[in-house]
């Protein structure tokens, strides 16, 4: 009888499952809930618009959707063909316009979100005039986002407001809101490849649009990618219209994917996996083993370009550097700008090439274990004479062969400062022919990610934040809020969508006195990367009262929990895992306070923490101390202005 019972839930919970479907609901395969719902039809003007809701509340509603395409307004005045379910539950919309043009639109549902794409059908080159797809959210609702792109001159100008007072804004993705029913959600796009990357841009009150800008000086001098003239680093056109043809082989343009994240609190919204679920799969043929391929191998770095001293491009103080890496086990010694000048540079360079003092750098290296990366510029940037670039791909095929030859494990690829769609095709062209020759790469001086490091997992981090390199350049060339505010936006923001960049942790002058000494040393577990490069001068860190955080930090994780304490803006609490060794990572803003918090997050048992916070009364002193806690209790330490501290938790 309860077999018979089973079986019949069982079909009558499969057919409500396919009525849903049909209706464009969310179905999740697990329990049959429809937590999100999606509803694609044409409004009383005949244009195309999109409903979403979650948990039964409303979240986006009536926002158009379509594309203009050589000044056809796909999503205007069309009729439905079809709707059909395929894999992966995906909606597929077939729509013809009233001159007879189809245009497929895809859409995908997950418990926590959607994703939208449009079809083209194109035989060759098309005119990709602007966009209407819009995101239309209810009064009072909170955004905070970046003004500018950041690739366009370190401009990250992090804002806080309601959508109500958005209108003429740039939003640049993510751009993360809470709606005034708790609701949080977050927009960017993913699948970025051949084609122009997008930003956000407010359109009225409420409603955000996306839409394609371009740095001012590519249009106007003509430079198709990389740094433009000093003048223009700031300085961006909207709405520009753009080429784009279709990729070999195919007979459609195809957009990335528009996402829209949903969660209950900002640790279902850092834990969304859409941009993973919607992004390509590795080819098999550069990546046997996607991520897990024998000769990617994440880890951390340090690099020499905020070491003070007149040494810091040498080959000797590289030396030291290595020698460091090895006492502390970090993996790698980023080699950075000026690397390829060693002929002139350096006082022993007795006629040697570039290549050879290289070769020297790396065995020296290998010898103790480490690996040697290199930096390259994307193309010469201006005004530079030395660049050489790689957008040639037999230059760029020749300096990565030249590379693996000596025994460089990786690539830092700097300043494209542009995301369009020649940009975007460059950067996965070096993406596979670094993998070709087994390199790993890092982009900097770049735009957001898009998912592009699921797709080539060769891509350990993408710069696309205002890090610590900035410093300094606050009311200058790289304006931005205060640090305390800022770092306690990153993880809510930026970081959702990827890895970053951010090259944290330094200890010397120069680094901004609104954050504590301890903030630093917290904010290499706050902004991970599977590439992880310190700024601190190495003697900084052997001597470092918190060295052995520095030692054991992870650069993947098996589990992250967002603490029901942090407020975008105000305090960033994060609890990860690796393996069965759980470490507490706080960052505060820019108000003192006394943070409570339960360890709640503990499996039950009796734990040993060893802590590294701010001494009181002392900003730029690190406190090390231990005890003895267990889960569910409560942890109660004051937090400085631009305070934090970082906590190692293990069984004992």
């Amino acid at each position: 009888m309860n077999n018979r019972i089973t079986k019949f839930l069982a079909i009558a919970l499969f057919l409500l499952n396919i009525s849903q479907v049909a209706k464009g609901e969310a179905v999740d395969a697990v329990t049959g809930a429809t937590p999100v719902k999606l509803k694609i039809e044409a409004n009383a003007d005949k244009q195309l618009v999109l409903d979403v809701s979650y948990e039964e509340n409303s979240v986006i509603r009536e926002a158009p959707l379509g594309l203009n395409v050589d000044h056809r307004l796909l999503g205007k005045d069309a009729q439905q063909l079809s709707k059909e379910k395929k894999e992966n539950n995906t909606l597929v919309y077939e729509f013809q316009q009233v001159d007879g043009s189809r245009f497929f639109l895809d859409a995908r549902i997950f418990p926590d979100g959607i994703a939208l794409r449009y079809r083209v059908p194109a035989d060759g080159p098309v005119c990709i005039y602007g966009e209407e797809t819009s995101f239309i959210f209810p009064s009072q609702t909170k955004a905070w986002y970046a003004s500018g792109p950041f690739q366009y001159g370190w401009l990250q100008e992090y804002q806080e407001r309601e959508t109500d007072h958005i209108e003429g804004e740039l939003l640049a993705p993510p751009a993360t809101f809470r709606l005034p029913n708790g609701i949080y959600a977050a927009i960017t796009e993913a699948n970025l490849f051949n084609y122009h990357g997008a930003v956000l841009l407010g359109t009225a009150p409420n409603c955000v649009r996306f839409g394609y800008v371009e740095n001012k000086g590519h249009m106007e001098t003509g430079i198709v990618t990389g740094l433009p003239p000093t003048k223009y680093w700031h300085e961006e056109v909207r709405d520009i219209p753009w080429i784009v043809s279709p990729k070999e082989g195919s007979r459609e343009i195809v957009t990335p994917w528009r996402v829209l994240m949903l969660a209950k609190d900002l640790n279902g919204l850092v834990n969304n996996r859409i941009i993973a679920q919607v992004s390509d799969q590795p080819d098999k043929t550069l990546f046997p083993d996607g991520a897990k391929t024998d000769w990617i191998k994440p880890g951390r770095a340090t690099f020499t370009w905020l070491v003070e001293g007149n040494d810091r491009l040498s080959i000797a103080n590289h030396k030291k550097y290595v020698d460091g890496c090895a006492e502390l086990g970090i993996e790698s010694v980023v080699v950075d700008d000026g690397w390829e000048l060693w002929q002139q540079t350096e006082k022993e360079a007795n006629g040697r090439t570039k290549w050879e003092m290289l070769k020297e750098l790396v065995d020296y290296a290998r010898e103790k274990n480490v690996d040697i990366w290199v930096w390259r510029a994307s193309s010469p940037r201006f005004g530079n004479k030395s660049d050489i670039g790689l957008v040639d791909p037999a230059e760029r095929a020749g300096f990565m062969k030249k590379c693996a030859e000596v025994g460089v494990k990786g690539l830092k690829i700097d300043f494209f400062h542009t995301e369009n769609a020649f940009t975007v095709n460059l950067m996965e062209n070096i993406l596979k022919d670094a993998a070709k020759e087994k390199l790993m790469v890092i982009f900097h001086g770049v735009n957001k990610p898009t998912g592009d490091s699921y797709t080539y997992p060769n891509l350990l981090a993408k710069e696309a934040v205002r890090g610590l390199e900035c410093v300094g350049g606050e009311n200058s060339w790289a304006p931005g809020p205060p640090w305390p505010y800022h770092n306690t936006v990153l993880p809510f923001t930026r970081w959702l969508v990827g890895p970053a960049d951010y090259t944290p942790m330094n200890f010397r002058a120069f680094c901004h006195p609104s954050v504590t000494f301890a903030h630093q040393l917290s904010s290499i577990y706050m902004f991970t990367s599977p590439m992880l490069i310190f700024a601190a001068d190495m003697e900084d860190m052997l001597s470092s009262p918190g060295r052995s955080f520095i030692e054991s930090v992870p650069v993947t994780w098996d589990e992250t929990v967002v603490l029901p304490e942090s407020e975008i803006g105000k305090l960033a609490a994060l609890a990860r895992r690796k393996g069965d060794v759980w470490y507490l990572t706080v960052l505060n803003g820019e108000e003192p306070k006394m943070l409570d918090i339960k360890l709640d997050f503990l499996p039950k048992g009796k734990y040993k923490m060893e802590m590294a916070s701010d001494t009181p009364g002392n900003r730029k002193l690190i406190e090390v101390k231990d005890s003895k806690v267990r889960s569910g209790q409560r942890l109660k330490e004051e937090l400085m202005s631009g305070g934090g501290f970082v906590a190692r938790i293990s069984r004992y």
